[in-house]
C-alpha cells in the first residue's frame, strides 16, 4: 500500500527495534490466562510481535506498510520464528468473530479520524473472544517532533511537516477513551514511559 507509513519504513524512520517497556508483564498475564492466538494491530516493523512469538504464541500481524511486514519478516526469521502476516487497513479486520484471545495495539489506533477509530474499534471488540484482553495505547498529547500541523476535527492533527508528515494523529483524553471502549472492563489504564495511555482491558462478556 502506498501511504506514509510504506514512505517512513522505506526511509528507515522511526524503526524502533526494542519491545514496548510493558511487554513483560502482558506476556506474562497472558500466559496466566493460557491464551495462545494473538493479534498485534499495527505490528511495523515487529517489535513486540517477535517478542511474544519467541514465547511460545501464535502471532497475527496485520500492517498497512508492506515495508514494515518485510521487516518483520526478516527478524522473525534470523530467529527461526513464524508468525501470521497480512497487509491491510485496520478499519476492517480479515478475521473470523471472536477469532483471538488478545489484541495487542501499540501507538497504532490513534493515526485516524475518530470515526474510524471508533470503526477500528468495533473490529478489535468482534474478533477477539469472549472475556478476551486487549492492550492498546495512544498518545496522551502532541508528542511527535513536527512543527506544523493542521487540525482536521477537534482533537485529530496532521504533520505537514518532521519523520510523521502526512500521518493522522488523534490526542485523546482519559474520559475519551473511557466513553469509545464501553465494551471492556478496563484492568488498568496509566501513562507509560512513551507519555502514552497504556490501556489494559477485558471484553464484558454478553
Amino acid at each position: 500500500m502506498d501511504n506514509a507509513w510504506e514512505k517512513i519504513y522505506k526511509e528507515g524512520k522511526l524503526i524502533n527495534s526494542k519491545p514496548h517497556s510493558e511487554i513483560k508483564r502482558i506476556s506474562r498475564l497472558f500466559s496466566k490466562n493460557n491464551f495462545k492466538r494473538i493479534l498485534d494491530l499495527g505490528c511495523g516493523a515487529g517489535r513486540n510481535l517477535v517478542y511474544l512469538s519467541e514465547r511460545g504464541f501464535d502471532l497475527y500481524g496485520l500492517d498497512s506498510s508492506a515495508a514494515g511486514l518485510i521487516l518483520t519478516i526478516g527478524e522473525l526469521n534470523k530467529k527461526r520464528l513464524s508468525a501470521h502476516l497480512i497487509i491491510h487497513d485496520m478499519k476492517s479486520l480479515p478475521y473470523d468473530n471472536e477469532y483471538f484471545d488478545a489484541v495487542i495495539s501499540i501507538q497504532v489506533i490513534h493515526h485516524n479520524k475518530l470515526k474510524d477509530i471508533k470503526t477500528t474499534i468495533s473490529e478489535i471488540t468482534r474478533v477477539l473472544k469472549k472475556e478476551g484482553i486487549i492492550w492498546i495505547t495512544m498518545p496522551v498529547s502532541q508528542n511527535e517532533s513536527s512543527t506544523k500541523q493542521e487540525e482536521m476535527e477537534p482533537g485529530t492533527f496532521l504533520p505537514l511537516n518532521g519523520p510523521e508528515k502526512g500521518l493522522l494523529h488523534h490526542y485523546f483524553k482519559k474520559l475519551e477513551i473511557l466513553q469509545i471502549f464501553t465494551n471492556f472492563s478496563i484492568i488498568d489504564l496509566h501513562i507509560d514511559k512513551a507519555n502514552h495511555y497504556s490501556l489494559l482491558a477485558r471484553k464484558v462478556k454478553k
